[in-house]
């Protein structure tokens, strides 16, 4: 896996978590199951998870995805009460993967999830990155052509911040 497929499933994962709610429709896009294998694959890949880990930190992911997509649908357009449940149940669900983790494996996790929190935070500022597959049909050739002039002044920009050529 190369480091765009890695980024990109850790976006997904994170967004999978109680930072969603600061997005009306974000995340419901797919289902609670596959949001649980997102974050499992992850775990395994970065934590280094043995089979049997893998089995229970599935389990786990699974039910309060499921759980997290209920309270979504229960409370929506109710940030603030969204936001406090969810904020509990990520609390319920760090306790029990607590339990099948090692401490090393714990803060490896922590840690992760901070990287995607900063990645998140900084596509929030930058916007978000350009797409990894070319663009669809629907798009206009000009709309693609501005991107790409758009995409050269920025780089001609960065690598010449003073504006002297």
């Amino acid at each position: 896996m190369n480091n765009k497929h890695i980024f990109w499933l850790a976006v997904g994962i994170y967004i999978a978590g109680s930072e969603l709610i600061a997005q009306p429709e974000g995340g419901r896009r797919i289902s609670p199951e596959q949001r649980a294998e997102q974050q499992t694959a992850l775990m395994k890949e970065r934590l280094v998870l043995s089979d049997a880990q893998v089995a229970k930190v599935q389990e786990i992911n699974v039910k309060y995805a499921r759980q997290m997509q209920e309270v979504r649908q229960k409370n929506e357009g109710d940030w603030e009460a969204m936001r406090a449940q969810l904020m509990t149940l990520r609390q319920a669900q760090d306790q029990e993967l607590q339990t099948v983790l090692t401490q090393e494996q714990w803060q490896q996790w922590l840690a992760v999830r901070e990287e995607v929190r900063g990645r998140r935070d900084n596509w929030r500022m930058s916007g978000p990155p350009l797409p990894v597959t070319p663009p669809s049909e629907e798009q206009s050739t000009s709309e693609s052509k501005e991107r790409k002039k758009k995409e050269r002044k920025n780089r001609s920009r960065d690598a010449n911040p003073n504006g002297n050529r």
